[in-house]
Parts: C-alpha cells; structure tokens; sequence
C-alpha cells in the first residue's frame, strides 16, 4: 500500500509541471508551446505541433505565461493564484493520508502515563 501512495505523490507533483509556454486568447483559445520574442505589437510563439514561430497581435491575447511561471502578458488571476494554494492542500491531504494508512506514529508516549521520563 505504501509504494501506491508513494506513486500517486510523485505522479501529482509530474503532472503539476508543464515544460510549455501558454498563450490565451481573449476568446478563450489556449496554446501551449514556446514564446520566442515580442516585437512591437507582434508576439512570435510557436504552437506545440507547429513547424515554425507564428506571429500574433498583442491586442488578441489575454495571457501569456512562460514555463517558468512568469507572465509576459497579463497577470495572474485570482482563480489562478487559488489554484497554487489547492495544489498545496492536495499535497498536504494526500500526505496525511499516507501518514494515516500507513499508522506512522506522530507523537509517540510511553505507556507510563506518570508524565515522568522513564531513568535509565
């Protein structure tokens, strides 16, 4: 049981990167890919199972975020930033439940139940 939740923690934390580039359009139209450079009003990205660098006009993106997490267009909204912090409590709620199945004492007391340290 415990090399399954073992699994399932480093699938989650794979899936939650993406080695692209995300470009969104004003009409709801995502692109994942690479961002190559913007000249004047002209952004060259290039969609994942395209030949070459398409060129696009500033005024018809919403967003465009790079891989490493920084935005070139757009910022980041409020759904988004949630998202970072509901990634965080999957995290924690799938380590407690490894902790929970897999019965690893947290705090662990002597039986003694006198408050006093056993002497050696």
């Amino acid at each position: 049981m415990r090399r399954y939740i073992i699994l399932f923690l480093i699938t989650g934390i794979v899936w939650g990167q993406t080695e692209f580039d995300k470009l969104v359009l004003k009409d709801g139209t995502i692109y994942l890919g690479e961002y190559s450079k913007t000249e004047k009003e002209i952004v060259y990205f290039k969609p994942q199972d395209a030949f070459a660098f398409q060129p696009v006009p500033v005024n018809l993106i919403k967003r465009l975020k790079l891989k490493d997490g920084h935005y070139i267009i757009g910022i980041s909204s409020e759904n988004e930033k949630k998202g970072r912090w509901k990634g965080c409590f999957y995290v924690i709620v799938i380590l407690g439940l490894y902790i929970v199945l897999a019965e690893i004492p947290i705090i662990s007391f002597g039986g003694s139940g006198g408050g006093e340290f056993p002497t050696p």
